[in-house]
């Protein structure tokens, strides 16, 4: 006979960069071991595919795909159903950087993070269209999370942002003649980042650099000096570990 099981809660979510509203449910304790297993492998390519797995399994109304949606919508949706799933408070540790008779206070202590506080940082003013020279323009996108987490392993700086760029390529266009991503190749679109003049290339880089966010937003009074912090917290992954 099989055992009987326990009807999950329900609740609403939106998708930030949509507006669309689904409906999930808490994710049970085998997902969350899913979850800590592959923060615990180091391996991006299975944090990126258990944090997808475990975001589509959580949801039950609502027409979502999961491998399309910008990188900010997941850490957003993984968050909130953390918060319902595990618990809103997650305890972190903070270092204080208020300047004390000239020096830094350097305190580390303990937080508590409300993830219900979470949102999303977007700045409308950042355009989408980029022209280059003459006719030729390039239409951005917000890279979705799995080309997002791909950049971790770039050697530097300069090359995040080359592969973050060629991510957020929607298309290029040059006169009547565009080039989507499925008319070139990586290597392709690569050696035309990298052969932009400088000022083209900040151009692209701008629209990168200022890629929507999300912040976990909290208060705190280090316990060493009495400073009162307003804290804007992102590095999600430590949710997990």
């Amino acid at each position: 006979m099989p055992l009987p099981t326990i009807d999950l809660p329900t609740f609403e979510l939106t998708i930030p960069s949509t507006g669309k509203v689904i409906k999930a449910r808490p994710f049970v304790v085998k997902e969350e071991k899913l979850l800590l297993m592959a923060a615990a492998s180091q391996n991006i390519a299975d944090v990126i595919n258990t944090t997808k797995q475990v975001i589509g399994n959580c949801i039950i109304e609502g027409e979502v795909k999961i491998d399309e949606l910008p990188y900010f919508d997941i850490d957003y949706l993984l968050i909130a159903l953390r918060g319902k799933s595990i618990g809103e408070t997650v305890d972190v540790k903070f270092k204080c950087k208020n300047m004390v008779e000239g020096k830094e206070c350097g305190n580390i202590f303990p937080v508590k993070i409300d993830v219900t506080n979470v949102k999303v940082i977007k700045d409308d003013a950042i355009p989408f269209e980029i022209p280059l020279s003459g006719t030729m323009k390039v239409k951005m996108k917000y890279p979705t999370y799995a080309m997002a987490k791909a950049v971790v392993d770039a050697d530097t700086d300069l090359d995040k942002t080359i592969l973050m760029i060629i991510a957020s390529i929607q298309y290029i266009q040059d006169k009547e003649k565009v080039y989507t991503m499925k008319d070139t190749t990586p290597k392709e679109l690569k050696e035309f980042v990298e052969g932009l003049p400088q000022e083209k290339f900040d151009r692209l880089k701008l629209f990168v650099d200022n890629l929507p966010n999300f912040v976990v937003t909290s208060e705190a009074t280090c316990d060493k000096c009495g400073f009162e912090h307003k804290l804007e917290y992102n590095d999600f992954e430590s949710f997990f570990t």
